[in-house]
């Protein structure tokens, strides 16, 4: 089980997501990640997130939003506009010149014109919002 936290900025219409560049691949994700054993989709979520970017969310300020064709829940969560910070945690790890994480503010208009995996999700959040 893997869960994700679409995180929004309702005054800028803005997201929150990780900017990747892997094997020549430039692509875009939604924070998060892998489940540890018996750890729930929201306890996943809120550790994801503190792990990737130390940002520290509440289980009350998750909305659970869908779960995906790969079993991925995805949650929604609004936050303060702030600097986007830096990737920490396992993927500052394993950044690279070849395998980069970059957390970057997405405006709400531009995000049918990134490449934002998995592809179905642009089109539900633009529904949604």
């Amino acid at each position: 089980m893997r869960a994700r936290v679409i995180l929004y900025n309702p005054e800028h219409k803005a997201f929150l997501l990780i900017h990747r560049f892997k094997n020549g691949r430039d692509y875009w994700v939604v924070p998060g990640g892998g489940a540890e054993e018996n750890e729930t989709p929201v306890a996943t979520a809120i550790r994801e997130i503190g792990e990737e970017l130390n940002l520290q969310l509440k289980p009350a300020a998750l909305t659970h939003f869908f779960t995906s064709e790969a079993k991925e829940e995805f949650f929604y969560t609004e936050i303060p506009y702030i600097v986007a910070p830096a990737i920490s945690g396992e993927e500052k790890e394993r950044s690279s010149k070849s395998n980069v994480y970059q957390p970057e503010w997405v405006a709400s208009a531009d995000l049918t014109q990134i490449n934002l995996m998995p592809p179905e999700i642009a089109a539900k959040i633009i529904t949604a919002i």
